[in-house]
């Protein structure tokens, strides 16, 4: 694109285009690969859930090695990557055990953005 002020169109096509999907397993069928392509994403807002998902299909989720501290109860008992709450601190205060939003509000504030 040009980096002309305001020029936001491109007039022509994408020059490089992926003939095949990307597949995670293709050179890498080891346990640790299995073990991350079986992981239950629970607890957590639609929003959250889709980036790890995405996470997973593309080779970016890296599990953790060792439990991290929940931010609320202040235990070391997050197993779950890119979690801040722990499964127990999640469902007891109803809130997304990764962005820490309630449970309500993830829905409602995405709809209002939708609209405009």
């Amino acid at each position: 694109m040009s980096t002309q002020p305001g020029n936001v169109s491109r007039s022509r096509p994408q020059k490089y285009q992926n003939a095949t999907a990307f597949k995670n397993t293709l050179h890498d069928t080891s346990v640790q690969t299995k073990k991350i392509l079986n992981v239950k994403i629970e607890n957590v807002c639609a929003r959250c859930k889709d980036i790890i998902e995405w996470k997973i299909k593309y080779k970016k989720y890296k599990p953790l090695t060792v439990p991290r501290k929940c931010v609320k109860c202040e235990a070391k008992t997050v197993k779950s990557a890119y979690h801040i709450a722990c499964s127990a601190c999640a469902e007891r205060l109803k809130i997304c055990a990764k962005c820490g939003a309630p449970e309500g509000s993830e829905s409602s504030s995405q709809t209002t953005a939708q609209e405009d």
